[in-house]
């Protein structure tokens, strides 16, 4: 159980901190988060920013509540609804064939569609499985048998992540040439 649990832990903060460095390292790539939040949620698109800056602060308390010890019932949980979020926006787009670029880690030009549901789902699946193994571990117990188990499965997790991050670039590379 330990290891699930630091496993999601591990790839959840690297995919949730690499999301809020991409959307707010800069005054642009904000407004173009904000953009896309526009053109994808329509019924919301007056009030596009408050839902942008909604979406980067659940996204930075769930990079806190994960890297603190004992609020990782917590972060998995929002983790979980944030994704179920994410996974159903995703659905919609394709399903919708927009062309609206997925600003999920900051800057690209590839549509929110098919591709990010599924890694969107795979995500909420790791942090089903992280909560359900640390809800079942007990509150008291929040350490591994050792910390070397916890420290490899929390790079693995974020090996896991950062393949997570570059998903768009690792499918395109197998996409046939124009």
């Amino acid at each position: 159980m330990d290891v699930v649990t630091w496993v999601s832990r591990g790839c959840l903060l690297l995919v949730f901190a690499l999301s809020v460095h991409g959307k707010v390292r800069g005054r642009r790539a904000f407004e173009e988060f904000t953009e896309s939040v526009r053109a994808l949620v329509p019924a919301f698109a007056d009030r596009a920013r408050p839902l942008a800056a909604l979406v980067v602060a659940a996204e930075a308390t769930i990079v806190v509540t994960l890297a603190v010890p004992g609020s990782a019932v917590a972060g998995l949980a929002l983790c979980a609804v944030l994704l179920a979020a994410f996974t159903v926006l995703a659905v919609t787009a394709s399903r919708a064939g927009s062309s609206t670029p997925c600003r999920c880690f900051g800057r690209s030009s590839t549509p929110l569609g098919t591709v990010h549901a599924v890694r969107n789902a795979a995500l909420l699946a790791l942090a089903g499985a992280g909560l359900t193994a640390t809800v079942l571990s007990g509150p008291g117990h929040a350490a591994p048998a050792t910390t070397a188990t916890a420290a490899t499965a929390f790079l693995a997790g974020g090996v896991l992540g950062l393949l997570a991050s570059v998903l768009d670039d690792l499918v395109a590379l197998f996409r046939p040439l124009p």
